[in-house]
């Protein structure tokens, strides 16, 4: 199977993933993980796109369930840390026998040591992780578990069943004498210990999925539906920007015959985060998320690349016209390795002169309509290049209305059909009464 693809250009143009700190990330949108393991599971997901249907519905079923079920599970960090830390040391395992429980409980007494210290906390801290993931499994509903929950349940059982573990879990003076400690240890460490970092595992997991899940509840995410298709397919009904306080949702429909959507509209109209939220919505569809719409339909990529914030190459001496080229080529490349790809370029060919930037728009714009396994979205001030893209039947055209009043640009920042031939630069510019400073320099 293909593997989905993506590059470092994308994830910044999406902001996945925070470039300096305090930099907004769709990682933090989602991520309210209580646990170090459930934020690095978290990001592996994040990191890691498909386009295996059966294992991103897997997935989707599992966030659902847990959206469906709101049942707490208060997992602890400290708890798990040490738990790992235990595991991981290199000492020697306790003996399971009376007279090496006797000696090792009075070496401890008389001269405390941090390994015995360790193991001991150990125990008590990966009894109360077993206990709260006992009472979690034991509330949630068992009719029609997903997978994952399937599996959590099967290895938590699998361990837990045995006598030892029941008293493990449950000893009867409400902690472990020297002689359990002794009996546990060698339990745990010299036999168990695979198991326990099954669950330790599938933990992190189940953290990764509640923090995914309470982002859903909260920000009123829509689950995707993905399908595979002979001809690529997307529908989205109410999708926004997440990183927007008070955003506006859009609709947008590419299917049939319709492989390339062309946006219009005037300067800060909302084009380049309209297309954002686009490909945000497709690439956590691909990862198993929910995303940012009431409703989302597409069907399965092969890989997402985006041209929104690209900018010259000073270390190549490469301009920002032939950065736009090469970048084009490399999609281009792609594409021919990936054949079902979701393409965005935001301000096709801003880096050269106008007459350049039309024939190099309508050249590129044309060419993307004949690659009919794939979907473009591409956005422009040009407007004269949609002119000519009305001659095609496999382009759709939206755009976002923006009128004057008092002379200052108001926009509703919604998305419609048809051709914008709003022109507010100089309006913006004079607004800002640039010339007027420029007259009181020169008359100074």
């Amino acid at each position: 199977m293909t593997k989905f693809g993506t590059d470092k250009q994308t994830l910044i143009d999406l902001n996945i993933f925070s470039q300096t700190k305090g930099d907004l990330s769709v990682f933090d949108f989602y991520n309210s993980t209580k646990t170090k393991g459930g934020r690095d599971e978290l990001e592996k997901m994040m990191r890691t796109p498909l386009n295996d249907l059966e294992e991103l519905n897997a997935r989707i079923s599992a966030i659902k369930y847990i959206c469906n079920n709101p049942v707490v599970c208060e997992l602890d960090n400290e708890y798990l840390d040490f738990i790992e830390h235990y595991l991981n040391q290199n000492t020697l395992i306790l003996k399971d026998n009376f007279l090496n429980s006797v000696e090792s409980s009075i070496s401890y007494q008389i001269n405390p040591s941090n390994e015995y210290y360790i193991i001991l906390r150990g125990l008590e801290f990966l009894r109360s992780h077993l206990n709260i993931l006992s009472d979690y499994l034991k509330a949630i509903d068992k009719s029609d578990m997903p997978e994952f929950f399937n599996q959590l349940l099967l290895e938590f059982e699998g361990i837990t069943k045995s006598v030892e573990f029941e008293l493990f879990i449950n000893p009867p003076k409400g902690k472990f004498t020297f002689r359990q400690i002794n009996q546990f240890d060698f339990l745990i460490r010299s036999q168990k210990k695979e198991e326990i970092k099954r669950i330790l595992q599938l933990s992190y997991q189940l953290d990764a999925y509640l923090s995914i899940a309470n982002t859903s509840k909260i920000k009123e995410l829509g689950f995707p539906i993905l399908k595979k298709a002979p001809k690529p397919y997307l529908k989205i009904d109410g999708f926004f920007h997440p990183f927007l306080t008070s955003p506006i949702r859009n609709d947008i429909e590419l299917a049939d015959h319709k492989n390339l959507c062309f946006v219009s509209g005037a300067n800060m109209a909302g084009k380049s985060t309209s297309l954002k939220a686009v490909g945000l919505c497709v690439y956590l569809a691909h990862v198993g998320f929910p995303v940012p719409a009431r409703e989302m339909e597409v069907s399965l990529f092969n890989g997402l690349y985006s041209t929104i914030n690209i900018s010259d190459d000073i270390n190549e001496g490469y301009s920002h016209y032939y950065s736009e080229v090469r970048r084009v080529k490399d999609i281009a490349l792609q594409i021919k390795e990936k054949k079902k790809v979701l393409v965005i370029f935001d301000e096709l060919f801003r880096g050269t002169n106008v007459t350049d930037a039309f024939d190099a728009t309508l050249m590129v714009s044309k060419g993307f309509t004949e690659i009919k396994d794939c979907l473009f979205f591409i956005s422009t001030h040009i407007v004269e290049v949609a002119q000519e893209l009305e001659k095609l039947d496999s382009v759709d055209f939206k755009c976002f209305e923006s009128h004057l009043v008092e002379g200052k640009p108001i926009y509703n920042y919604k998305l419609i059909n048809g051709i914008s031939t709003e022109r507010l630069g100089v309006t913006i510019l004079k607004n800002e009464k640039i010339m007027e400073i420029i007259d009181q320099i020169v008359n100074d």
